[in-house]
């Protein structure tokens, strides 16, 4: 599962994901979300997290640039520190980093095999994202991120 500590944070972690920061021309299509959904939750318990951001990269002996600002081809080695975070002696539960596509937000993977629904609970009602106050959001993060949604 991945989650964001901001909406703007989610939005750019999911259906902004792809987008190049770097491009002239930046666009998404508007059915990317159709089947998006923004939940607020809280962990019930104590989760252990690996930092991918401050220290953690120099105890990790990587950059952030490989790990975090990678482009989608480097994915299948992405893959692979994530199995090998994943199965290190610590358990961790997820990842934790500065989002790539909008850094004022931290960003979280959590491991489905050690974090499970019982762990977490929703605390606010679910938003679409296509319609209503969850298209609200959107639309005024597609319009700070200079994002043209298209449908």
């Amino acid at each position: 599962m991945y989650s964001a500590d901001k909406v703007d944070g989610a939005i750019s972690e999911t259906v902004f994901h792809d987008v190049p920061v770097d491009s002239a021309v930046k666009q998404v299509r508007m059915d990317r979300f159709d089947v998006v959904l923004l939940s607020t939750i809280a962990a019930k318990r104590d989760l252990c997290l690996v930092r991918l951001h401050g220290h953690g990269f120099h105890r990790l002996r990587v950059s952030r640039t490989a790990l975090i600002e990678s482009d989608a081809d480097c994915y299948p080695e992405l893959a692979r520190w994530g199995q090998a975070l994943h199965d290190c002696p610590a358990k961790a539960d997820g990842l934790l980093w500065r989002s790539r596509q909008y850094d004022d937000s931290y960003a979280c993977l959590l491991f489905g095999d050690r974090v499970g629904r019982r762990d977490l609970e929703v605390v606010a009602p679910s938003l679409p994202l296509a319609l209503g106050h969850g298209r609200e959001l959107v639309d005024a993060a597609a319009v700070d991120a200079g994002i043209t949604l298209v449908v």
